[in-house]
């Protein structure tokens, strides 16, 4: 293969994730608009770190007057995605891309936290998936604090398991 052959495929990549990010561009979200609240140092995953935000109507006003606007914020989780100067900015990019095109399809699935919105500025390697804040946390949180029995637990794995099937059929 050619360095030419090679030079157009990844130009022809390149433009098959901005086309598919381009359709998701209904569920991007001003950075104005969020305002991480809690952790200083929160816990970190092996791709990003989940902090808990607030989400306001507005990018515009002041979070005071927007409250007393258009109500109090919706709680919301963000999860940042792990971005560094030496990351290979379009392959995170087309993770990030296929990330959001998979959770924006599974909506109306009972056991996937809805898929609000997306922020995103890779020069300054940021980029942030946002869904619902569940209190009772992760599934390991959620086992931690219930004392769950073995058939309950048995049951959360096949929940789990019937969601990794539907995501890896995508």
């Amino acid at each position: 293969m050619s360095t030419t052959d090679t030079t157009e495929q990844k130009i022809s990549s390149a433009q098959a994730v901005d086309e598919e990010y381009e359709k998701l561009e209904r569920f991007h979200v001003n950075c104005r608009r969020i305002v991480l609240v809690g952790d200083k140092d929160p816990p970190e995953g092996g791709f990003g770190v989940v902090r808990r935000a607030e989400l306001y109507q507005s990018a515009y006003l002041p979070t005071w007057l927007a409250s007393r606007r258009d109500g109090p914020p919706q709680i919301v989780a963000v999860k940042q995605i792990k971005i560094t100067k030496m990351s290979n900015t379009p392959r995170v990019k087309r993770a990030f891309t296929r990330e959001m095109l998979v959770w924006s399809s599974l909506a109306a699935h009972p056991g996937i936290a809805k898929f609000l919105g997306f922020y995103a500025d890779f020069e300054n390697s940021k980029a942030w998936l946002l869904s619902p804040w569940e209190p009772n946390g992760d599934v390991s949180e959620f086992v931690k604090k219930h004392n769950l029995e073995v058939p309950e637990k048995l049951s959360l794995v096949r929940g789990a398991r019937s969601i990794t099937i539907v995501t890896s059929a995508r």
